[in-house]
């Protein structure tokens, strides 16, 4: 029994049953009508599109280059072929109802005046992010909103991020990342401190680092109790005006007023203090049963990630940029889609275009002496004539 024809026609004379005969140079398949002896092929359009876009979306969130894709020293045809890529919408993190039991948050400056929140799990899902311009509470707001309240959130500190968990997640246990707590120690003491209470607040936030269990953290309270007692005179000492002029002038101090002589080391104190009593650095080892992530890390390794489509894709336009950052995010999400079910979902919509962002007008202002106009020059002559010059004399 032979094989059965196809159902495809001749688009020249419209005969139906066409055969195979063999393939083109690029691989296609071609066929011949038996009526005719005319040959075709058939392009199957979804197929270039989903090669495309897979293409497109290796590329926007790898190391390669565009002219190494194509094969060309330009990349003309690559930026061509994808050109379309960019409409469309990036699928938005899943709402899973999931409750977390850490959630780290942190947010990141990128080109173009943007901040990038993100939000991570400790299942090193992405769960949510944000664009704003910086990191204020209505944009930690807009964050949290979409997440349940988790077990226990991590933060660098940054004050609209703690206002808005506190508005938000009320029953949410905070830690402190001890990373940033640590940094900004050091910023204040230095890495080598001159005096003995510096130096003691230093080993104090570096013995911060390595407590693993309730026991130790209970040591290292002992401790910081124990400097307080030990340098609480010398934290309050203080410097009047009247005794160093020159340093009251520039601080804007009174001839009448004073400031605290150590407040680098009274600044130090009083932030480990502060944010002991709170519970924000050890709530790591008392709010679950095995101990939780005690740094903001898992999220900054996403935002590190982000910043690699600015390094390996320099000079993207600022739509372009905020797209390629939102392609690496979306691959950290449950479950991402393929992108044959993004196009798939994306035909079904209507293909609609992702929404871009609005261009502000620029009026740009040229400095100097105009060089080119329409008014008029008084050192060429050419100005507005008042009285009678030029005109002639009626003599009676």
């Amino acid at each position: 029994m032979g094989r059965p024809a196809s159902t495809k026609k001749c688009q020249v004379c419209g005969w139906p049953g066409l055969v195979r005969n063999g393939t083109t140079s690029a691989g296609r398949q071609r066929w011949r009508c038996s009526s005719l002896g005319a040959s075709t092929t058939k392009t199957r359009r979804d197929q270039i599109e989903l090669s495309q876009f897979t293409q497109f979306i290796s590329w926007v969130t790898g190391h390669d280059t565009q002219s190494s894709i194509d094969g060309t020293q330009t990349g003309r045809s690559f930026r061509k072929n994808i050109a379309w890529c960019w409409r469309i919408p990036i699928p938005a993190p899943p709402l899973t109802g999931e409750v977390h039991e850490q959630v780290f948050i942190d947010g990141t400056y990128l080109a173009y005046g943007w901040c990038l929140l993100v939000a991570r799990s400790n299942t090193g899902l992405v769960v949510a992010w944000q664009w704003c311009h910086s990191e204020n509470s209505a944009a930690y707001g807009k964050l949290l909103a979409r997440i349940p309240p988790p077990l226990a959130v991590t933060t660098d500190g940054a004050g609209g991020a703690l206002k808005a968990i506190k508005e938000h997640w009320p029953e949410t246990t905070v830690q402190r990342c001890l990373l940033h707590v640590h940094r900004n120690n050091t910023r204040d003491l230095t890495q080598n401190p001159k005096t003995m209470a510096g130096k003691a607040l230093l080993g104090l936030s570096r013995a911060l680092l390595k407590v693993t269990s309730k026991t130790e953290a209970a040591k290292w309270a002992t401790l910081l109790a124990a400097f307080h007692t030990e340098y609480s005179a010398y934290l309050k000492e203080r410097t009047y005006a009247r005794d160093n002029p020159l340093e009251a002038a520039s601080r804007g101090k009174k001839p009448t007023g004073w400031w605290y002589t150590h407040e680098r080391d009274r600044r130090v104190y009083h932030r480990l203090n502060r944010l002991y009593k709170a519970g924000d650095l050890f709530a790591y080892l008392t709010t679950a049963k095995q101990a939780l992530e005690r740094t903001t890390n898992p999220v900054e390794s996403v935002n590190h990630q982000v910043k690699r489509v600015i390094k390996h894709h320099p000079g993207l336009s600022e739509d372009h940029l905020t797209c390629g950052i939102e392609r690496v995010l979306h691959s950290y999400t449950h479950n991402p889609d393929t992108p044959k079910q993004i196009l798939k979902a994306w035909h079904a919509a209507g293909e609609p275009t992702r929404r871009l962002i609005p261009k502000k007008p620029r009026t740009t202002t040229r400095l100097g002496p105009k060089q080119h106009d329409t008014g008029l020059s008084s050192e060429e002559g050419l100005y507005t004539r008042k009285g009678w010059a030029g005109r002639p004399l009626n003599n009676p």
